[in-house]
């Protein structure tokens, strides 16, 4: 029989990916896998990575040749992406080792968080999904193997902790009232249920797993340079990576000292901090305009919110809806306040510099990650729309922050550029650590130390990034893709000479979705090659 055509093949991964996983679908806007949870048993997961890897067997046999440049660029993706999840069960074995891997039985956030359909029709999905959890947490402990890296159960409890006080607190709260007294009380049963079954694994893993616990975390030499390949589609010798890392570090270093000493830091007071990343907000988006350093796809706004409790782990980020959900729904960017039970001292350090909260803000909102989610909602094919990867979504955000200093914004306080170097310096040590830790036995001591020694962090964020390295060994993508972006901003001006601006250049990179870069790199070339088509 003659091949079946590129489309049919991308489209039955595309389906099977999101029917196994409607976590992922959701995450996406594609709400038709409400209510629902991944089948968990072993025997399920090993079906989905036996179909995982006939659809690369057929993806590989495809010739890219004989494709558009968009489906081309769509197997690129599908393979890139196959060959992560490939490695995180295959070579990670993930289902096994890592507790989070289950964190979707108790993330009904996804229903709660934003009004893509009226509450009381959420409410019913949601408990929908409870119901299907229950049944899937025994599958939990059956398939999780003893021992498992101590560092990943740690964070593991944490977490399950966390859901057991969401679905307590935010979820009751949320749901009062919604629907009549019958569907109250299931609701209230369920939920109280799936709460004792997030604080019964995290009891589990506290007093079963954490005392067994071990240093499995580390991948050796030959995962890392695996996990490169699968996460980035590089095949390059570690030292070089390392190289990267540490030049970076080795200049943005020097810079910050030649700096820090002249620079008086400031911050804003906890109660004028979201009306401060508001305006800094709304001046970067004028900035870009003004300059013309890329153009906006739609004159959609992000929201400054204050971050709700439940997810206050984190002290700002930018959250917005996926590319397939209906029209109308808002970003938010979320910006943590402190706790005001803190001590006075703790409350008022805990609140960001100045010079951070501008490069926070350009690396979530404008031109970082809001702006480059207007561009992917306009990817040309759903497969550009629904995948993207590490190192260019974080490394983009990250470039914006270099970029915006380069190009003068925030050029009137020099807190700005302390802070950009600030972050930059913090990247930089995840690329160390992330392959001392993994290829070369490097102690969470020792990775601690150069956190606070190479890139001055505080001992308790020190501390966290260093523990983060065991369980987001490729946190080294924020380096990566901006240091990949640079160059190929380098080459895109040797291409076109006279004619480089920065607005096409980053309206090519932007407008096929958020793959590596090594995979777009050919196909912006040739179109800023090409002459500039006018805008209709």
């Amino acid at each position: 029989a003659p091949r079946a055509p590129f489309a049919a093949l991308r489209d039955r991964i595309v389906r099977a990916w999101v029917a196994d996983d409607p976590s992922f679908a959701r995450s996406r806007g594609l709400h038709e896998h409400d209510g629902k949870v991944a089948d968990y048993s072993a025997a399920a997961i090993e079906r989905r990575l036996a179909r995982l890897e006939q659809g690369r067997a057929a993806l590989a046999a495809v010739d890219p040749a004989a494709l558009s440049p968009d489906e081309a660029l769509d197997r690129a993706i599908l393979l890139q992406q196959i060959d992560l999840e490939l490695f995180n069960g295959r070579d990670l074995e993930d289902w096994r080792r890592r507790p989070q891997f289950y964190d979707e039985l108790f993330g009904v956030n996804q229903y709660l968080d934003r009004d893509y359909a009226p509450l009381p029709e959420r409410a019913r999905r949601l408990l929908e999904h409870e119901k299907a959890a229950l049944a899937q947490v025994p599958r939990v402990l059956e398939n999780l193997a003893s021992p498992m890296p101590r560092p990943v159960i740690e964070v593991a409890v944490k977490i399950f902790r966390g859901y057991a006080e969401y679905l307590r607190g935010d979820v009751v709260k949320l749901l009062q009232g919604v629907g009549d007294a019958a569907f109250q009380a299931e609701l209230q049963k369920t939920n109280a249920a799936l709460a004792a079954a997030a604080d019964g694994l995290a009891e589990h893993l506290a007093t079963v797993e954490l005392p067994k616990g071990d240093a499995s975390h580390v991948l050796g030499e030959a995962r890392y340079r695996k996990l490169l390949l699968a996460q980035e589609g590089l095949s390059i010798p570690l030292a070089e990576l390392k190289k990267m890392g540490e030049d970076d570090l080795a200049a943005n270093k020097a810079a910050y000292q030649a700096l820090a000493g002249k620079v008086k830091t400031s911050r804003p007071k906890a109660e004028q901090l979201l009306a401060e990343a508001t305006r800094v907000m709304e001046a970067s988006r004028r900035f870009i305009v003004d300059r013309e350093i890329m153009s906006l796809p739609s004159d959609e706004r992000a929201v400054v919110k204050e971050t709700p409790p439940y997810m206050r782990w984190n002290s700002a980020f930018l959250d917005a809806p996926g590319p397939f959900e209906r029209e109308g729904l808002v970003s938010f960017y979320y910006i943590t306040k402190p706790d005001p039970s803190w001590p006075r001292k703790e409350q008022e350090e805990y609140v960001m510099l100045r010079g951070t909260l501008l490069s926070t803000t350009v690396h979530e909102v404008y031109p970082g990650h809001f702006a480059q989610h207007l561009w992917e909602n306009r990817a040309p094919t759903d497969v550009q729309k629904m995948f993207g990867s590490y190192s260019f979504i974080e490394g983009w955000a990250h470039y914006a922050e270099q970029m915006m200093i380069e190009q003068g914004f925030g050029k009137e306080d020099p807190q700005n550029r302390l802070g950009q170097l600030a972050d930059a310096l913090l990247r930089n040590c995840r690329v160390v650590v992330s392959l001392g830790v993994h290829a070369e036995g490097m102690s969470l001591e020792a990775a601690e130390r150069r956190f606070v020694d190479d890139c001055f962090q505080d001992r308790a964020t020190a501390r966290q990034q260093a523990v983060r390295a065991t369980f987001d060994p490729g946190y080294f993508a924020y380096t990566l893709g901006k240091l990949q972006i640079l160059k190929l901003r380098e080459e895109a001006k040797a291409a076109m000479g006279a004619a480089f601006s920065l607005r096409r250049f980053h309206d090519a990179l932007l407008s096929h979705g958020s793959p590596p870069v090594p995979l777009l790199r050919e196909r912006v070339l040739a179109e800023l090659r090409a002459p500039e088509k006018k805008q209709p």
